[in-house]
């Protein structure tokens, strides 16, 4: 979850963030791990980054987002939903990222796609797993794996779905 918050804050400010990287490239908190003359297996954040990088070129679009909130340790009145989007022109396809941050609740989501033009869902990835602290392991590299979402649907140029509690979401529509 964090590290789709993360993409999310530099897909947002993506009028002023020219370049970011990451810290490290195998092992350690790296997205894929190897083994010595043995296999390699992505982690958990692998996922969020290749999401990402695939989808998340084009026109950052601002977003306007009304979520319920908390109140965390050092801030208050944190949404529960953190979000951004993108317009690729050239493929003539729309990126929404959605991290749901409450670990107890699925959340109802709207998308409003009516400035966009007749919509229409291509996909709804969810990168989730019922244990927070589940990990990919050279014996389990699936272990936490995206899966495609059912369920959503464009009605009158608006997306409605719902995002599973503590997921990382991927909605992809052509328009």
């Amino acid at each position: 979850l964090v590290v789709g918050t993360m993409l999310n804050a530099l897909i947002r400010n993506a009028d002023r963030v020219k370049v970011a990287c990451l810290a490290q490239l195998v092992n350690v908190i790296a997205p894929i791990m190897t083994r010595s003359g043995g296999p390699a297996w992505r982690q958990t954040i692998y996922w969020p980054f290749l999401h990402a990088s695939l989808f998340g070129r084009g026109l950052s679009l601002g977003t306007i987002v009304d979520s319920p909130v908390y109140d965390a340790k050092n801030y208050e009145a944190v949404p529960y939903l953190d979000v951004s989007s993108v317009l690729n022109e050239e493929t003539g396809e729309a990126a929404v990222f959605a991290v749901n941050r409450s670990t107890k609740q699925g959340m109802d989501l709207k998308v409003d796609l009516r400035g966009l033009g007749r919509a229409e869902v291509l996909d709804h990835i969810v990168l989730r797993h019922d244990d927070l602290c589940a990990a990919n392991t050279e014996d389990n590299p699936d272990n936490v794996a995206p899966v495609l979402a059912q369920g959503g649907a464009v009605r009158g140029g608006v997306w409605s779905g719902r995002l599973p509690s503590a997921s990382w979401n991927v909605l992809r529509f052509k328009v």
